[in-house]
């Protein structure tokens, strides 16, 4: 099936900008495409077309599926026609005027991405909330610390 293109325009804090809309390519054909891509002999196409592939699977794992929209975009991504950022910006004009939906939180942490820095007490807060949650894992790490520590 052949590739139709079209522009379309989004405008992001103030930024106009355009991107290429590859209509007639369904779902599974630009799927298709990005596994194609992560064959490829170029080593960094290969990385980024590998990197997307990883997070779609992540979200098929939630039993998620993610819009041709974004598989487009990662496409594009790969081929390095945009940049991380412009998919960050494309998506969120693209769904700028979607209902959020409410996500329930027990823990009081809004589980948006952030850098903490490593003195930040909020490095403890969430520290004390993942030992809740794996005992085992931070046991085993304490142990580990330990060991190193007298060497």
């Amino acid at each position: 099936m052949g590739t139709t293109e079209s522009i379309g325009y989004f405008k992001y804090r103030g930024f106009l900008g355009s991107y290429i809309i590859h209509e007639k390519m369904t779902y599974e054909e630009k799927y298709k495409e990005l596994v194609e891509l992560s064959h490829s002999d170029n080593l960094e196409i290969k990385e980024k077309a590998d990197a997307w592939l990883i997070s779609i699977g992540l979200q098929g794992a939630a039993e998620l599926k993610v819009s041709a929209f974004l598989l487009d975009l990662a496409i594009r991504n790969v081929k390095g026609e945009i940049t991380r950022d412009e998919v960050s910006q494309l998506l969120e004009a693209h769904y700028a005027n979607m209902p959020k939906t409410e996500r329930k939180r027990s823990h009081g942490l809004d589980g948006d991405y952030e850098i903490i820095p490593l003195d930040s007490p909020r490095i403890k807060e969430i520290e004390e909330y993942n030992r809740k949650l794996r005992p085992e894992l931070y046991a085993q790490l304490d142990k580990e610390r330990e060991r190193k520590s007298l060497l």
